[in-house]
């Protein structure tokens, strides 16, 4: 088949099961050296995330990432793995979708899943501040402990959709459009380039403590020392990409309805069924474009890429189709020198989906979740990626 690179990520509980870092697990260690031995002996490029929503029960129950102590607990989980797996794996991401992981904290569709929306504009920014320090403290072991002996490079995961105005020709909707980007994959973006948040998003905050009557500033600033960490700790961005949605301003009627503080924040309504796919191909485009030019051409890696058929349908022409624009728009981007240097396609096989469970199968290969042995089989789509993967050329244009 010819696959040249597997992302996996660690789960923590298994390297540091009792926390602290003078206690690691044996058995996790040795699941991973497993794992990472078995991808290069294949001719397998290994791709490790040290985080991926999963803090575990004892981390949770003092609030997860919504605490400070995660300054410490990652970047001692984190030595261990550079420590054990460093040698070989050559290519880290230190946290994945920060902004999609902070939405747990008040809502049910993510990790740690707190369902109380008096949570909402509070926790998730506190989390956000958190793990924009934790990460870069991260790339700061690596850096100062590690880079000189292992060579290695070290990211940030961000998810990335792309938002157009609901109504192009409306200024309100094009300054929408600007706010949800500032407010979802341009926020980790900019503070991991400026090492502050933007001004679209502060803004946002004040306008609705105002209207609130909400005297509490809810998102802690960072300090000079802390901006100083921040600020270019990443050697590469890994960028998830599934779509393209279309959004308008909240009326005010949707305004008061909304219970959760963070969206009224936001103050967008998401078109989810209006966007075309050519504007998701585009999307796609637009994105790679807006990184080159807010942070000065990063080194970019598609970490996921995917389009998902339902339980039992079989839809290879739609996801064909779907590769395939996305993958036209990607040498555009490159004859643009857009720096793009790997893509992956989510996924390899059928997995459980954070937001939609078993219901959608992004996978290459199909996994039967009704037999306890979970078989896999080879999807319509198969010949299509075995091509791709071994000739690395599109057989047909959109």
């Amino acid at each position: 088949f010819q696959v040249q690179v597997y992302r996996f990520s660690i789960a923590p509980t298994r390297i540091i099961p009792r926390v602290h870092d003078n206690t690691p697990g044996k058995e996790g260690i040795a699941y991973y050296n497993k794992l990472i031995d078995k991808l290069i002996e294949n001719g397998i490029t290994p791709m490790a995330s040290l985080y991926h929503f999963d803090v575990g029960e004892c981390f949770n129950k003092i609030g997860g990432l919504s605490n400070p102590v995660s300054y410490k607990f990652y970047p001692n989980f984190s030595r261990i793995c550079f420590e054990n797996f460093g040698d070989r794996v050559k290519h880290w991401s230190t946290t994945a979708d920060i902004h999609l992981a902070t939405e747990g904290y008040s809502s049910e569709h993510f990790a740690p899943g707190y369902q109380e929306s008096i949570f909402s504009g509070f926790l998730e920014y506190e989390a956000i501040h958190n793990s924009m320090i934790t990460q870069s403290l991260m790339w700061k072991v690596y850096n100062e402990e590690f880079k000189e002996k292992q060579k290695g490079e070290v990211s940030l995961t961000i998810d990335g959709v792309w938002y157009y105005p609901k109504d192009p020709n409306n200024p309100e909707h094009q300054k929408c459009a600007e706010s949800a980007r500032m407010s979802t994959f341009g926020l980790i973006a900019h503070i991991l380039s400026t090492g502050q948040y933007p001004d679209e998003f502060l803004e946002a905050i004040d306008k609705s403590n105002k209207r609130e009557k909400i005297r509490v500033d809810r998102a802690r600033q960072f300090t000079q020392k802390e901006q100083e960490l921040i600020k270019g700790a990443y050697d590469f961005i890994v960028l998830n990409y599934y779509t393209s949605v279309k959004v308008r301003p909240m009326t005010n009627e949707e305004y008061e309805a909304e219970p959760n503080l963070k969206k009224r924040d936001r103050g967008f309504i998401m078109d989810l069924h209006s966007t075309t796919e050519t504007e998701v191909y585009e999307g796609f485009l637009n994105i790679l474009r807006w990184f080159k030019e807010k942070m000065d051409n990063p080194k970019i890696f598609i970490g996921e890429n995917g389009f998902p058929e339902e339980e039992g349908i079989d839809d290879s022409e739609k996801k064909i189709a779907y590769h395939t624009g996305i993958l036209n728009k990607l040498l555009e981007a490159l004859d643009e020198n857009i720096n793009v240097f790997g893509y992956c396609v989510w996924s390899f096989i059928d997995t459980l989906e954070f937001t939609f469970g078993y219901w959608k199968r992004f996978g290459i290969y199909a996994v039967d979740f009704n037999d306890d042995s979970r078989p896999r089989s080879k999807k319509n789509s198969f010949p299509f990626f075995q091509q791709l993967f071994q000739t690395k050329k599109l057989p047909i244009k959109n």
